[in-house]
């Protein structure tokens, strides 16, 4: 089994979310990738924002865990990160990404409403990954946290 980090990272109002070629349509998720021998998760996670957007990660908060069985079997380890509000721009790693980009709160409140798929049976232009994924629950706490502190 192989320890995979996941972040959801954080400017402080919105979230940076990223698509690999092989996600469905339109779906985009938070960052991850595998730890290299030796590396602790906080070094892995430093690494894998550098390497695939080119961001400084400043703060990191573990969320939780995940053995997740696709495509091979692997342990998740989830956490959120947060970068600093000036320097966000983002390089994508195409090699690794199709695309990632930031995401405001409410497009992310939008996307949780929505099933992946309409009734016409076309997935919508964008949605996150389903309940089950740790992925959002990361995006789901990201959500909650936002909503606190606008009230």
């Amino acid at each position: 089994m192989a320890p995979v980090v996941i972040v959801l990272v954080s400017d402080g109002s919105r979230c940076l979310l990223a698509r690999q070629a092989t996600f469905p349509p339109g779906m985009y998720s938070a960052l991850s990738g595998f730890c290299d021998m030796g590396e602790s998760v906080e070094e892995a996670l430093h690494r894998e924002v550098a390497e695939e957007v080119g961001l400084e990660v400043e703060n990191l908060q573990y969320s939780g865990s995940q053995h997740w069985p696709f495509p091979q079997s692997s342990f998740m380890l989830a956490c959120h990160a947060t970068v600093n509000p000036n320097k966000t721009q983002v390089n994508v790693d195409t090699a690794e990404l199709e695309d990632a980009r930031w995401f405001t709160f409410e497009e992310i409140t939008e996307a949780l409403q929505k099933p992946p798929l309409n009734p016409k049976r076309e997935p919508p232009a964008f949605w996150v990954p389903p309940s089950y994924a740790i992925a959002n629950q990361l995006i789901q706490e990201w959500a909650n946290q936002q909503q606190l502190s606008r009230k």
